[in-house]
């Protein structure tokens, strides 16, 4: 019983340290400017249907191909293949210039 406690504790505990908790944390109820400063020009803007403005930031990353170890002898390398890791941040803003919400997606692609 004291193992499944720790165990839910430590899960609880670790999924608050993400990326998206942090980012929701440092920006949400601050002002529209306040982003622009912290993150400057959105990539796009978009309206959604509750007439939130919606800025969204792009960031992408070229991956290298990394050797895979087995933990055997072998004649052939193993190499992870090469990709391109996008994170998108939306910046959900309210009429007021307020920002209410904030999203955090990351993609992978070959």
């Amino acid at each position: 019983m004291n193992r499944i406690v720790l165990l839910l504790g430590l899960i609880i505990g670790l999924s608050g340290c993400g990326v998206q908790h942090k980012v929701i944390r440092d920006f949400k109820g601050k002002t529209k400017a306040d982003l622009v400063l912290a993150k400057g020009k959105p990539v796009r803007t978009e309206i959604n249907e509750k007439g939130q403005t919606i800025y969204i930031y792009q960031a992408s990353k070229r991956l290298k191909a990394a050797p895979i170890n087995t933990g055997q002898f072998q004649y052939d390398r193993f190499e992870s293949p090469r990709a391109t890791k996008t994170d998108t941040y939306k910046f959900f803003i309210n009429s007021y210039g307020i920002i209410e919400d904030v999203t955090y997606n990351v993609d992978y692609s070959r």
